[in-house]
């Protein structure tokens, strides 16, 4: 008979069980979450890998400097106990399932001391460094979530944007204990992890709950899928309700041009947001990752929203090579439509490359990308890996460019993250200027759009995608937000149009639309 593991206090370890036969994720997580239950999430790719978060322990949410851990599942409690005695200094409320920990802005000028400042990160930090007792399980420890384009307040003083309809916290995470793998192919395994506690009876508790849970996860993932009849929209919910206008913003790309003449930034990306009515998210969702494969597609079902998307662009990954750390970020800026023939795909491609101007914008975000990646890394080891090449997607194809380096000692992805948000491609040149000019440009605070979504592992390893090509629903209400890059010859028109293109997927799947 096997001996019962005990985990003390802030260790972690994961069952695992096989599942036989092929696996959709999407169909997984219908049954697992029960069609997109809150707190849950699928994070998936379009060579068919997939990490499907079934059930969480805590969720992490972060709001202007205060961190709320809320105990969610059965090793919530023994979680926040650890987490309190990790972070004590910071811990500002503990009630019965929940720990409040606050954090002040670092006003250091100086980069490198504010990077290693103590941060609301540093709970996902903690989190991601609970000791594991399986060592070879890569996902023993998992945290999947979202960083907001706006936690950048948490760094940087700011101007307040005039209205913010979303209310999404700064960033929203989860700490998983039912979690399932899928492989590229459809093979899959069930993980089941449970947290230790420095009372032997608990552990023991918690040892049992994780066989439960491991049992219970398999039984739901055999039972028949069950999707809801969707509720179609109607021809009046059909056109999005915009927060600017065609006219006004061509008029807001005029704008921001006299910045870029007066020098205050090379490029900048201004926003708007189209708002549709949405009642069936899951279905949406399904629709968007049939006709718009991704490296990066996702559904995050929080607290209070739903996100789904299928982005192209990587924000910030880090893994490791042979023993060694490395980070990347990959640039994605310059856009054509897709041609309706071969020939006509071709001929955009080749104008795309051609284009002086969207080359230049590119090669100013690919210096930013570099300056980022050299921030965290060894010196010497950043390079461009990948330059100008171009990648087609359902609707529209990019210039991307991929720039790496290893991982400096000292340093872990969380840095990474913290170094390389927000991107360049969804910000401009300079980064932080160019969030000051946007703040008083836009009308509404941007919430997900523009920041990173994915997952960190307790093995220092984190994939992130940019969120773009994406939707927030809230109240019954999908908000899509595009943006375009604007520099010195940008066409006011023409960079219109492009926000449209860019939203132009998502609100298809919201139409109930497939191609």
């Amino acid at each position: 008979m096997m001996r019962t593991p005990s985990l003390k206090s802030g260790d972690a370890m994961a069952l695992y069980r096989q599942l036989p036969g092929s696996h959709d994720p999407l169909e997984l997580y219908r049954k697992l979450s029960r069609n997109g239950a809150p707190n849950t999430a699928l994070f998936e790719n379009a060579a068919g890998q997939a990490m499907i978060l079934a059930a969480a322990a805590v969720r992490v949410t972060c709001r202007g400097g205060e961190v709320v851990v809320t105990s969610l599942g059965d090793g919530g409690p023994d979680v926040i106990a650890a987490l309190a005695d990790k972070l004590a200094e910071r811990v500002s409320n503990r009630a019965e399932g929940e720990l409040r920990l606050r954090y002040e802005r670092s006003t250091s000028s100086d980069l490198e001391e504010r990077l290693l400042a103590p941060s609301p990160f540093d709970v996902l930090r903690a989190l991601t460094r609970f000791p594991s007792s399986s060592p070879e399980e890569k996902f023993t420890v998992f945290c999947g979530g979202v960083v907001a384009f706006d936690h950048v307040d948490l760094f940087e003083e700011l101007p307040q944007p005039a209205s913010d309809p979303l209310g999404y916290p700064d960033f929203e995470f989860w700490v998983g204990e039912g979690l399932v793998l899928v492989e590229p192919g459809g093979k899959a395994r069930i993980l089941s992890t449970f947290f230790g506690s420095d009372d032997a009876g608990r552990a023991t508790r918690a040892y049992h709950s994780a066989v439960a849970r491991l049992d219970a996860l398999y039984e739901r993932t055999q039972a028949k899928l069950e999707v809801p009849e969707e509720v179609r929209p109607t021809a009046n919910d059909l056109e999005p309700e915009p927060d600017l206008n065609d006219a006004e913003y061509a008029d807001l790309v005029t704008r921001v041009k006299e910045n870029i003449a007066a020098g205050d930034v090379y490029q900048i990306v201004p926003s708007r947001t189209f708002r549709v009515p949405c009642a069936d998210p899951l279905a949406a969702y399904a629709r968007q990752r049939k006709s718009d494969p991704s490296p990066y597609m996702f559904f995050v079902s929080g607290a209070e929203h739903i996100l789904f998307g299928a982005s192209p662009e990587t924000s910030v990954k880090v893994w490791r090579e042979g023993g060694t750390p490395m980070v990347e970020v990959k640039p994605i800026a310059g856009t054509r439509r897709r041609g309706e023939t071969a020939d006509e795909d071709d001929r955009l491609e080749a104008d795309l490359r051609l284009d002086v101007k969207e080359g230049a914008e590119h090669i100013m975000l690919v210096d930013l990308a570099r300056n980022d990646v050299a921030r965290v890394s060894t010196p010497g080891s950043r390079r461009v890996a990948k330059l100008l090449t171009v990648e087609r997607y359902a609707r529209v194809m990019h210039l991307v460019s991929s720039v790496t380096g290893e991982l400096a000692q000292g340093l872990d992805c969380l840095d990474a993250l913290q170094s390389c948000l927000n991107v360049g491609t969804l910000s401009g040149a300079p980064k932080l200027r160019a969030t000051e000019l946007l703040r008083g440009y836009e009308a509404t605070k941007r919430g997900p759009y523009g920041g990173a979504v994915g997952w960190l592992s307790g093995t220092g390893e984190m994939d992130t995608g940019v969120i773009i090509r994406s939707a927030v629903v809230k109240n019954g209400q999908a908000y899509v937000r595009a943006g375009a890059g604007v520099v010195h010859d940008s066409d006011p028109r023409a960079e219109m149009e492009e926000t449209k293109q860019k939203a132009s997927a998502v609100l298809a799947a919201l139409r109930g639309e497939t191609r």
